[in-house]
């Protein structure tokens, strides 16, 4: 199943484990279920999932287009976080508090509901899963949980919120190994991911499904039109960076390539603010090169001009075992807008840079004068040509909800009760 290149290739779409019901048993009628009874697999969407995510809103409009979303029932507990890395106790502490106020009416709503609908867990859905797991088991309805961003590894390993070992540590992972206990199928959005689950707590790798993130329709729009004029301020050709500044962005070694580069005919855009935000804000305060401007938040409808714009968009360049299984979802976005991409080499783009080579440069992660070379020499060749429009489907959720809905059709009428 982990197998990002065919997925990419535009292969058909198959379910995690061909011919297996939940947990990879195998049934010996699956195969003829196939297809047709695809239609007739539906779905509710239940939690508090973050609409503000551009993963969440891809994965559910892709179940709609398929008719294969029933029903959703949210609840906005994230209403005016956009960042939560940034967000502070007080206000990760009001979004508990209208989780805890709102999950009874959530719950009331799921159980009227056919008992037969499996229930998808968007992301966020740690949380959502315990509070969800008693009633679907005694329902009998699936449970899929994306599982998009690994809390352990994010927090404790990218993040470093916490020290690797400590007591919260362990229990932190202990926590997101019985929420992910308690899925049927784990949606994941590259292969490495979900190796990282297998391997790390023993998922088994029949309950994951590689579903990418893909890019919203405006960015796909945006190809269409004629190249913006020059944002105020800016030059008329800059590089592209734009992230909420994590740790695997490696903005350190996006700023120190910019500043390799003072002199030179290249210019940096840089759009974002989050956790590294204070140290880039330090580096640019001590060096103070003049090829750099940084903008902290733009209208998210601007990206897609802003990409346009670009003469090259910017990846990732940490250098963590997270860095390595991610995909950005600026990737998708720069690929639709008809962009190029200069990005860290990693297992989880190897596919797709090798498929869209004229876009996806690869440069090794951490690497600042690898990374200010690429990009002097995008700035002295013509503009990349856009990837074909016709990569849309391969670089959307649409395989990965396929497989997953046939999945659930090929275990229709299994018991969904495993713990």
């Amino acid at each position: 199943m982990y197998d990002t290149v065919s997925r990419v290739a535009a292969t058909p779409s198959r379910p995690a484990a061909s011919g297996t019901g939940w947990g990879g048993s195998a049934k010996s009628s699956s195969e003829d279920a196939g297809t047709d009874a695809k239609a007739d697999v539906r779905l509710v969407a239940w939690g508090s999932y973050d609409k503000g995510k551009p993963r969440v809103r891809l994965l559910l409009d892709a179940l709609r287009r398929k008719g294969s979303l029933a029903r959703e029932i949210h609840i906005d507990i994230w209403q005016g976080i956009e960042d939560k890395a940034v967000a502070g106790k007080g206000r990760m502490a009001i979004a508990m508090a209208r989780a805890l106020a709102t999950y009874p009416r959530a719950i009331r709503q799921l159980l009227r509901q056919p008992r037969t609908l499996p229930v998808l867990l968007p992301y966020p859905a740690i949380l959502d899963a315990f509070v969800l797991w008693p009633f679907a088991r005694l329902r009998r309805q699936a449970i899929i949980f994306d599982a998009f961003i690994p809390l352990h590894d994010t927090i404790v390993n990218d993040r470093k919120w916490l020290r690797r070992g400590s007591l919260r540590a362990r229990l932190l992972w202990q926590v997101e190994r019985l929420a992910l206990a308690m899925a049927d199928v784990v949606l994941v959005d590259t292969d490495e991911h979900g190796r990282y689950f297998s391997e790390t707590f023993g998922v088994p790798a029949a309950r994951c499904i590689t579903v990418p993130v893909g890019a919203e329709p405006l960015f796909w729009d945006a190809r269409h039109s004629a190249l913006p004029p020059p944002h105020a301020g800016l030059p008329t050709r800059y590089a592209l960076f734009y992230g909420q500044f994590i740790p695997l962005h490696g903005i350190e070694t996006i700023l120190e390539a910019a500043l390799a580069s003072v002199g030179t005919p290249v210019h940096w855009l840089i759009i974002g603010r989050g956790q590294e935000g204070a140290a880039a804000r330090t580096f640019l305060d001590r060096h103070a090169p003049g090829n750099v401007t940084w903008l902290p938040w733009v209208d998210y409808a601007q990206l897609p001009s802003i990409i346009r714009g670009a003469v090259i968009s910017l990846g990732i360049f940490g250098t963590s075992d997270k860095a390595a299984r991610v995909i950005p979802n600026k990737m998708f976005q720069i690929l639709a807008a008809g962009g190029a991409i200069i990005t860290r080499d990693s297992p989880a783009v190897a596919a797709l840079a090798q498929r869209y080579s004229d876009a996806i440069r690869l440069v090794p992660p951490g690497d600042a004068p690898a990374l200010a070379e690429a990009v002097a020499q995008a700035f002295a060749r013509p503009r990349s040509a856009a990837i074909a429009a016709t990569a849309r489907a391969a670089l959307s959720p649409d395989d990965g909800v396929d497989a997953l809905v046939q999945l659930l059709t090929l275990a229709r009428g299994e018991p969904a009760c495993r713990s």
